[in-house]
């Protein structure tokens, strides 16, 4: 096995000396660029999550005991208090393969066992960082999904922020861009009628990965 690897490693040494002045396919689907850059294209490109950390803003959720009265809390969206949410923001990493499109999703978790649907809106910005032209922010967009009952309570779900899990766009878009977004939820709606709170665990993104960094501090 350690004979494999240390031919391997070989190989690649000789593929790098041998092509410093172009790229080399090790396969169709990973290259090393003449820089010696790594590059993971087609099928070789991977998934990460990109993490938000939610912070309280107007109309925030309430923290309880995730269960009993005592113990870890949670951010709650309680049911009857019309709209409750959370804002933050996020950055696309330099790994990021510009351009692919993001898929946002919720972990989540019912507080009560309890049939209906739990309406969740996602609201967003997305701009390019550019020091040669500062780019505006565009306008706000919306999407809004639904979670189909019946719940169990304290169960860990996932719900895809987009409809049939489509993701956002990220035609133009490039590392060190920022997404400047709510979560939020209705609970008024005639969409949500699940009549208990909503528990939120985590909200990330799935992006792929094509390279382990960039080559400039701003740009791939």
């Amino acid at each position: 096995m350690r004979n494999g690897i240390r031919y391997a490693m070989f190989c690649m040494l000789c593929i790098s000396g041998i092509s410093k002045a172009q790229e080399v396919k090790v396969n169709t689907n990973l290259v090393v660029e003449s820089d010696g850059t790594l590059r993971m294209d087609n099928a070789a490109t991977v998934y990460d999550d990109l993490r938000a950390t939610l912070d309280k803003g107007t109309n925030e959720a309430s923290l309880s005991y995730f269960s009993g009265s005592s113990g870890p809390e949670i951010w709650y969206f309680r049911n009857n208090n019309t709209v409750e949410a959370m804002s933050f923001t996020v950055q696309l990493p330099h790994s990021w393969k510009e351009g692919t499109t993001i898929f946002p999703h919720l972990h989540w978790a019912p507080k009560s066992s309890a049939s209906g649907n739990v309406e969740w809106n996602l609201e967003y910005t997305w701009a390019n960082y550019d020091a040669t032209t500062p780019q505006v922010f565009p306008s706000i967009t919306t999407s809004t999904v639904v979670a189909t009952g019946p719940f169990t309570a304290n169960t860990h779900l996932i719900t895809p922020l987009t409809a049939s899990n489509a993701g956002l766009s990220a035609t133009g878009k490039k590392i060190s861009s920022i997404l400047i977004c709510r979560i939020w939820r209705n609970s008024v709606s005639s969409n949500d009628t699940y009549n208990a709170d909503a528990g939120v665990l985590f909200l990330d993104f799935h992006y792929q990965i094509d390279t382990f960094g960039s080559r400039a501090e701003y740009s791939k």
